[in-house]
């Protein structure tokens, strides 16, 4: 997510300096000319020369499930760490990603007035973050902040459900857990709505719900499968069949979120450029490139 991101932004001219991950890619950062510095969110002075000369922060920081990390430490004493030095540094706006999930796996439609209602610790960190941000979006003007709470997101260098599907497709089977239409969004379409978060005129404590386009899981494996040129039996999952999906990822499919048409994209200038048709030819693209990621990713 961070890579197609940092593209955007460059593209745009938006973007100077990035911190990340210990142990992360850099390649991308340093293609486009972007200082990297090495901060970790838990420790306060280490922010300070990550936002020194920032106008805009966007951020992306979070663990992801499954990893090693504290979700609710990370995602509440971590963004206030940010949030303070931003303050300190006269940081403008602050732009954050979040995550459809935090409405729960309940309900299949969510719209910009569903509220959260996480079930697992990766979505109460998440919904704690967002409260976080608007509770201080209420008691002072700067920075500004807006939220964008995106789809499951797909495309390109995505390890968590693309990596699989191609893998799955190598072997001539791809087993996955549910049908139902559900709704996607590309990276490069965050990175867009993001991007027009923090250039646009929304109020403080805004939140926008983004998406590419709905879609089934097995539609959306079979036109994967057909972008990058392979031949593979898609089934649901059963009881003598099981997905080999990160746990996470085969929960996001079960529940089939889909975001509602957004009146508020308008106002927020944003609109998809992404569709099934282009993110399998992104991925097709990619994956030509470097077929050896799908075994090592």
């Amino acid at each position: 997510m961070g890579g197609h991101v940092v593209e955007y932004l460059f593209r745009q001219g938006e973007i100077s300096k990035g911190t990340f991950r210990k142990g992360a890619h850099l390649k991308i950062m340093d293609s486009c000319g972007v200082q990297g510095v090495d901060a970790d969110l838990l420790d306060h002075h280490s922010l300070h020369e990550a936002m020194e000369g920032v106008d805009t922060v966007y951020n992306l920081a979070s663990p992801m499930p499954g990893e090693d990390q504290d979700h609710m430490r990370v995602n509440q004493e971590g963004l206030l760490n940010m949030l303070e030095v931003s303050a300190e540094a006269g940081v403008r706006t602050f732009v954050h990603l979040s995550t459809l999930d935090v409405c729960g796996f309940g309900g299949r439609h969510v719209t910009a007035s569903s509220p959260p209602s996480p079930a697992g610790d990766y979505q109460k960190g998440k919904a704690a973050a967002e409260k976080l941000l608007v509770d201080l979006a209420r008691r002072q003007s700067a920075p500004r902040v807006v939220i964008v709470r995106s789809a499951r997101a797909v495309g390109s260098r995505d390890a968590s459900l693309t990596v699989p599907l191609l893998r799955m497709a190598r072997s001539g089977r791809v087993v996955l857990p549910a049908s139902l239409p559900m709704s996607f969004t590309h990276p490069q379409d965050i990175a867009q709505a993001m991007y027009k978060a923090a250039t646009g005129s929304s109020p403080t404590g805004s939140v926008f719900l983004v998406k590419s386009f709905d879609a089934s899981p097995d539609e959306l494996a079979r036109a994967i499968i057909a972008s990058v040129g392979g031949r593979a039996e898609v089934r649901k999952e059963g009881l003598l069949s099981k997905s080999s999906l990160p746990t996470y990822t085969a929960a996001q499919l079960r529940a089939a979120l889909t975001i509602d048409p957004q009146p508020s994209w308008a106002g927020l200038g944003y609109a998809p450029a992404m569709d099934l048709g282009a993110t399998c030819n992104e991925i097709a693209a990619w994956y030509r490139k470097d077929p050896w990621v799908a075994d090592e990713a």
